[in-house]
Parts: C-alpha cells; structure tokens; sequence
C-alpha cells in the first residue's frame, strides 16, 4: 500500500491521504496537491507502508461510542 505524505508546520509528517495500492495511483494524488499547494512550498511525497489489522476488536457498552468515553461515562452522569 502507498500514501501520500507532507510535513505541518511543526516538521512532522502528516499523511495527506493512504489506501493506494499502487505507486502510479499515490504519485497522481501527490502532484495533484503539489499543484494545489505546492506554490505555498510545501512538498508531498510517496511512502510505501504495510496495512496493519487492529490489535484487538472492541466492543462498547453504547452503539455511539467514540473510543469508549460513553462506557467510562454513561449518559446519566451528564
């Protein structure tokens, strides 16, 4: 799999966008932003990474739950 990579402010790369399964796919969307943000100097660039499955499957207490904050404090509580 290929991403597309940049760097923020800071200095820390940041992925633009990932899912590409080819390198011609992720070069297109890279030169695509250049050419939209690239006159502002900042670069985008092609990374190859290996997707990964989640380490474990997670199940909440509430069907809305982001990362578990409804479990940790249910509805009543607020």
């Amino acid at each position: 799999m290929y991403k597309v990579v940049t760097l923020d402010e800071l200095g820390y790369a940041v992925d633009q966008e990932d899912g590409f399964k080819t390198f011609e796919e992720a070069q297109k969307e890279a030169d695509e932003c250049i050419e939209r943000w690239g006159q502002d100097g900042q670069d985008f660039w092609v990374r190859e990474y290996e997707q990964q499955k989640p380490k474990e499957k997670r199940t909440y207490a509430y069907p809305n739950s982001v990362d578990g904050w409804e479990d940790i404090y249910p509805q009543e509580d607020y």
